[in-house]
This record gives C-alpha cells, structure tokens and sequence, in this order.
C-alpha cells in the first residue's frame, strides 16, 4: 500500500534526525529509565546504536529495544542531545518500527480499532457513573443537544483558549473539573475538546497503524484551532504526540 504525505514525511523527519545521531551516547546517560528498562551493563553509545540500527532496517541489538519500549517521556534525552535532535521521538519511532514488524497491516488496524474502543469505552462508562449531565457537556462530552458544548464564550464568540483534557483525566473529572473553576474565576473563556472524539492518534501509533494515527490526530487539530490565544492541554502524552509527532511532521509536507 502507498504511504500517505503524512508517512512519507513521518519518515523524512526520522531520517533527518539518524543523519544527524553522532551516536554519542548523552541521551542514554541521562535517561532515568535505563535500571528500569533493564539495559544492564549495555554501554550509552551501544544503546542508541542499536535503536538507529532498527530505525535503518536492521536487527537491532536487545539493550536498544528494552530502552525505546521502556520509555516514560521524562524528556531528559532531549536536552542533553548535544545535536539537538530528539532521541524521544526516535524511541517512538522504533516503537512503531518494532509494531510493524510483529504483524502485518491489517492485524496491526484491527488492533487499533480494538485499543481504541477500550479507551472510548473506559472513558465513556467511569465518566457517566460520576457526573450529571450537566457536568458532561462541561466538560464537552455532549449528551443531548440541549446542553452547551463545554464554552463559557458568549455564542457567537471565539474562546480566549481550548482546554483539550485528553482522554484519561475524563475516568478522573473532579481535577478537570477545579481547573475549570480557576479559570472562571479568573475571567477566561475557554471550550473543551477531548474524549475519544478528539483523538490525538497515540493509540493508532503504539500499534504501528501511522496512516490512521496521522488521520486522526489532523483531525483533532483543526478543531482545536478555535481559541483565539491557543490550547490548554492536560494530557502530557496527548501534548507529545501533536506537538512531537503530529505538527512537526504536517508542516513538513
């Protein structure tokens, strides 16, 4: 199947980034996730060898797969790069990379739908045994076309922000639900987006499915360009996908 401009573009960034590794090794140093990943003794320079290597088609090496699948996003990697690329994104693509390999296409969408399902699923349920109506169009989940769609913008009027809550903080709502109440306070409008039908396209990722992932997280931004000033975002690893993955990689089509 052709790659899409999304993936081919996916790809260049990628590609950019391996040109210019000096495969220093600082990234590994820092990261605080190596005990935890079970690394052992594998030298820095040994390490993020091996995940370029998997990234270039080839096998790569045991310490270099345990380190881009144990990953936490602490970020450390990124600014001890002495290169200034980001070793963060790399891990994500040889995540991907590792996914791809496990099954074919059609394996890895059908994975996805079913990931993605279980989140909508979570999400949907928890939030509802917790909240009225009310406080579900509050937080822009609609329930009935009675109800405001999560704006405190007079109608007609664009929001000062988009808080986008992400996914999971909606299974937790009392601390979305706070935020919302300082920023009342304070006198800023804002709309809520979130929820599975603004998804950020990590799930789709994390199978391997780039096409879809891509699909969806575009999407999702160009409904979240409403704000007049930006996005309020809460979710840190919905914020990494876009602002690491998605947006780097649109402008460069």
């Amino acid at each position: 199947m052709p790659e899409t401009a999304f993936e081919t573009a996916l790809a260049a960034r990628t590609n950019d980034m391996l040109d210019a590794c000096t495969r220093c090794g600082k990234c590994v140093e820092i990261c605080p996730m190596t005990g935890p990943a079970g690394i052992g003794a594998a030298a820095p320079k040994d390490v993020i060898s091996g995940v370029i290597d998997m990234l270039r088609g080839g096998d790569g090496s045991p310490a270099g797969k345990s380190w881009a699948t144990g990953c936490a996003l602490t970020g450390d990697c990124i600014a001890a790069c002495p290169e200034g690329i980001n070793p963060r994104f790399l891990l994500a693509m040889t995540r991907v990379t590792l996914a791809q390999r496990s099954s074919d296409l059609h394996e890895r969408r059908k994975k996805g739908i079913e990931n993605f399902r279980a989140v909508a699923d979570g999400v949907n349920v928890l939030s509802r045994m917790q909240l009225s109506d009310a406080e579900l169009a509050r937080l822009g989940q609609q329930v009935n076309d009675r109800l405001d769609h999560g704006s405190t913008a007079k109608p007609g009027e664009r929001p000062d922000f988009v808080f986008y809550t992400g996914c999971n903080v909606l299974k937790t709502p009392h601390m979305a639900l706070t935020a919302f109440d300082i920023m009342d306070a304070l006198g800023v409008t804002y709309k809520v987006m979130g929820g599975p039908t603004h998804c950020c396209g990590v799930v789709q990722l994390r199978t391997g499915d780039t096409e879809i992932s891509g699909r969806a997280a575009t999407s999702s931004l160009d409904k979240l360009a409403e704000g007049k000033t930006g996005v309020i975002s809460w979710c840190a690893s919905c914020h990494v996908q876009f602002t690491e993955t998605t947006i780097p990689t649109i402008e460069k089509i």
